[in-house]
């Protein structure tokens, strides 16, 4: 008798008259679509061979109250610049975005805020 391997049943899958691998496949797809249990635990391998996807907990946002607050009060100080804020901390600023991205990232605040500031008199265009 034959050893039963993957390779050997895919074979004889394969000389299967149409009919019947449509049918299989109707019979396997349910199957594939489940995630196989372990012990109670979801397997690691699901329908394509991969492993389950990981639930990812979202990063929780900061609060922006001290930032608005901040902006308010020295905006107009900033006009045409950038600027990265930590709460009311100012942490750096200039025309440069990509050079205020970059020392808000050394800076190591937690998500801080960068923002363009615009000339408040000037008409809303869009």
């Amino acid at each position: 008798m034959t050893e039963i391997t993957v390779e050997n049943l895919f074979n004889q899958i394969a000389q299967l008259p149409p009919p019947e691998q449509s049918r299989l496949w109707r019979m396997i797809e349910p199957l594939a679509k489940a995630v196989p249990v372990e012990n109670g635990k979801p397997s690691t391998v699901v329908e394509n061979g991969t492993p389950p996807k990981k639930k990812i907990e979202p990063i929780p946002l900061p609060d922006r109250t001290r930032e608005m607050q901040w902006l308010k009060e020295h905006a107009r100080k900033f006009i045409g610049q950038w600027v990265a804020l930590d709460g009311d901390r100012l942490i750096a600023h200039g025309p440069d975005a990509k050079a205020v991205y970059a020392a808000a990232r050394a800076d190591g605040a937690y998500l801080p805020m960068v923002d363009s500031i615009e000339d408040p008199d000037l008409p809303f265009v869009f």
